[in-house]
């Protein structure tokens, strides 16, 4: 198990992407010259295979014959491993290295930190891992049935999403349910909207689709840190309204309130996010409410104006937003609230 030091959880503040990984693969093949890299590369939001599991990895000299590297987003030297989103790539790193215990029956206490390597003075993976107490996560994880600490989405809506829900992330779903409903039924939706959404999620579907959002966003504020602040200090509050954009509303506290954030949001960016795209690219979705809809939530990512430069470059609504996925799985999060808490 290893850390990556650079980059730090600071300087990927929404972890991984596509690009992210291809340039840590020409790093290693064009300037390292290995054959190889570490097999998994763990964030707070996914579980990645890097290199086969099938083959040799390359990662700690002394162990790459006889192990599977794990690389876990962060530096845990000077970052948190057990609080914020330190403590969800915990959960993720937990989760991969119990599954593949179980699948090759290895036993957790075989497991090596990259400092145990002979030949190397790092501290990998950080000073703030404790060797003995991730194993014994690790073991715990084992003893559990259904996989502990998450609640799976159904069949029907694992085949819409691979976000897996924290029991704790749940909990603050079901507790500012109410404030989320308020805010949803203050919107006014074109009839055309209105009959495609309620089909996918029901008479209250934009309740869904607003924490899916947040979902996104801050996993229900489990992400920010002690001041309700994430993605580098610049987003603010549960719904991450990004001072960038928004320095008026975020120089005041109403980002703190969450009725706030979501009354804010409403009249400042999802419905001119909508109103924008219907205005100019509703050609290009061929006119299809559905269509735009899902634009608009892309928008929410990366802004109106980017989801037009896509449309009318035919690559897509998602291709300019954070891990080009964001209105998918923005909308399987609102699907898989909706199937367990509707």
């Amino acid at each position: 198990m290893h850390h990556t030091a650079v980059p730090s959880l600071v300087q990927r503040p929404s972890g991984f992407t596509r690009e992210h990984l291809l340039g840590l693969e020409k790093y290693y093949r064009d300037e390292m010259m290995w054959s190889a890299g570490p097999h998994l590369f763990v964030d707070d939001y996914m579980i990645r295979v890097f290199t086969p599991l099938t083959v040799p990895g390359v990662h700690a000299k002394s162990f790459n014959a006889r192990s599977i590297g794990l690389e876990m987003l962060g530096n845990y030297d000077v970052e948190a491993f057990t609080s914020g989103r330190g403590d969800m790539v915990r959960e993720n790193a937990v989760a991969a290295i119990a599954t593949l215990n179980a699948a090759l029956d290895i036993d957790p206490d075989s497991m090596m930190f990259h400092r145990d390597e002979p030949n190397t003075t790092k501290t990998c993976p950080g000073r703030h891992v404790d060797k003995a107490t991730f194993i014994r996560a690790v073991k715990d994880y084992l003893a559990s049935e259904p996989t502990p600490g998450f609640t799976q989405p159904s069949a029907s809506q694992a085949g819409l999403t691979q976000t897996k829900f924290k029991s704790e992330e749940f909990g603050r779903a079901r507790e500012y349910l109410p404030v989320f409903q308020t805010a949803a039924d203050a919107y006014q939706w074109p009839a055309e909207l209105e009959a495609i959404m309620q089909q996918a999620l029901g008479p209250r579907w934009m309740t869904w689709v607003l924490m899916g959002i947040a979902s996104r966003e801050s996993r229900f504020g489990l992400l920010l840190n002690e001041d309700g602040r994430g993605d580098g200090g610049h987003g603010h509050g549960i719904m991450q309204v990004d001072d960038r954009s928004h320095a008026a509303f975020c120089d005041g506290e109403g980002w703190q309130d969450l009725s706030s954030s979501l009354e804010y949001v409403h009249h400042n960016v999802i419905v001119p996010s909508f109103n924008y795209l219907g205005e100019n690219c509703f050609e290009s979705v061929k006119e299809d409410y559905g269509a735009l809809f899902k634009a608009t939530v892309a928008a929410y990512n990366c802004g109106p104006g980017n989801v037009r430069k896509a449309l009318e470059a035919g690559t897509g609504v998602d291709s300019l937003t954070t891990g080009r996925d964001y209105a998918k799985d923005v909308l399987a999060r609102a699907k898989a609230l909706y199937g367990a808490l509707s």
